[in-house]
């Protein structure tokens, strides 16, 4: 089955528009959800910095140690609530330190009954367990990711320097993850579109620089073979024209000039085929052609075969020269050309004998035939005041069907040779 190009095109284009789609999406979704996780990241470390401004470290241990809070514990403690309440992207605010036994808390702004107080101990969660070394020795962590939310973990350093524990930061990633979300459809749907609007262009610039050509060229080409038999029109190539110049046009331009070689090859070829198998001097059929006539002959037809010959040729050549010989024999040729019908051949053998074979003619018409011949004045070659005579003389022999051609020539040569006798 074929195959438009158009259509091959457009599949091409297309799977090429979704790959590039799917690679522009990738990459962009992926640098919005790298630049939402920054921006969270640097909130959350924006509030850890804030914290350690409101924090006295030097208490730390003695909260630590002592499981006391004083005034200026629920003083800390109140103004880490309200820093926590001013952005609504913070779900968690909490000081913990760790060590074997989980995480111990020192603040923690969840007033609901899963918040902790002072000295609350919790379980290391599975993703703090991955770090539960690094978490001991109070070394800085980036974030861990929770799914909806991310929690940032601020070393808290004493006056020495040395780590006492951690602020840690919870941001929520639930409205990050629907801007992705959203970010995604637009993403998708400008792109579509953007992607339609492009094969569309593309498409028709294809279709005009290049497919809309190469089908007329094809179509021309296709087209050629029945398009050079009609005598006096141009071909389909010769009508059409192509001026994109590119590589196309420079391909109709190598395809005319083939179709110009083509012809002169065709053209001579036929001149050479037909000088082949003519007589040059009589336009009839020569010798050759006609054991070529006898090999293709049918057999299962009548065939009637008449054979001619010049008589006293020689001596007009002798006597008047060869220029009147010469009009003798084309004399002769059209009289053999006179009688010959639509299913015969006429044929020069060589010098002035001539045959004439007919095929499938009814007995009876071919005699009709031989009698009009036998009775044309023009079987006279010459004029009444030439001292040599010219003329036509002639043998006919009728076959019925599935006989010998070579017997019914030699048949018909014996009865020329009769009639030519006949006349000394």
């Amino acid at each position: 089955m074929k195959k438009s190009l158009r259509n091959r095109v457009i599949v091409l284009i297309l799977m090429f528009a979704v790959v590039l789609d799917i690679v522009c999406i990738t990459i962009n979704y992926r640098n919005f959800v790298q630049a939402n996780e920054q921006f969270s990241y640097s909130t959350a470390r924006t509030v850890t910095e804030t914290c350690n401004l409101i924090i006295d470290k030097d208490k730390l241990n003695i909260y630590m140690d002592t499981g006391k809070r004083d005034s200026r514990y629920y003083e800390t403690w109140n103004k880490l609530i309200d820093y926590r309440n001013t952005n609504s992207d913070i779900i968690g605010l909490s000081l913990v330190w760790f060590d074997d036994g989980g995480c111990h808390y020192i603040f923690d702004t969840d007033l609901t009954l899963e918040g902790a107080f002072l000295r609350d101990r919790r379980e290391y969660d599975n993703k703090q367990k991955n770090y539960m070394e690094s978490l001991m020795r109070g070394e800085e962590i980036d974030f861990i990711n929770y799914g909806n939310y991310m929690a940032v973990y601020q070393p808290i350093l004493s006056s020495f320097n040395l780590p006492i524990g951690y602020v840690i930061v919870e941001i929520s990633t639930q409205k990050a993850r629907e801007k992705q979300r959203a970010y995604l459809a637009e993403m998708v749907c400008a792109l579509t579109l953007l992607t339609v609007v492009l094969m569309v262009i593309l498409l028709l610039v294809l279709n005009r620089m290049v497919i809309r050509p190469i089908n007329q060229l094809s179509e021309a080409a296709f087209n050629y073979v029945s398009s050079i038999h009609k005598k006096g029109e141009k071909s389909t190539l010769e009508q059409l024209s192509i001026h994109t110049g590119d590589e196309i046009e420079r391909l109709f331009l190598a395809i005319k000039k083939m179709e110009t070689d083509l012809l002169t090859s065709s053209n001579n070829l036929a001149v050479a085929q037909w000088n082949s198998n003519h007589d040059s001097m009589t336009q009839l059929f020569n010798k050759r052609y006609f054991y070529e006539y006898m090999e293709g002959y049918a057999k299962g037809k009548s065939v009637g075969v008449f054979y001619f010959d010049v008589d006293n040729l020689k001596k007009m050549n002798d006597t008047y020269g060869h220029e009147a010989g010469d009009e003798v024999i084309c004399k002769t040729a059209e009289f053999v050309k006179k009688y010959t019908p639509a299913e015969g051949g006429g044929f020069r053998m060589g010098g002035d004998e001539f045959v004439m074979v007919i095929l499938g003619m009814e007995k009876s018409s071919f005699y009709v035939l031989a009698d009009k011949m036998k009775g044309d004045k023009d079987r006279v070659l010459t004029p009444a005041n030439y001292t040599v005579q010219c003329r036509i003389a002639l043998g006919y022999v009728y076959g019925d069907a599935c006989v010998s051609l070579t017997d019914l020539m030699k048949a018909a040569d014996e009865k020329m040779y009769l009639d030519k006798m006949s006349r000394r």
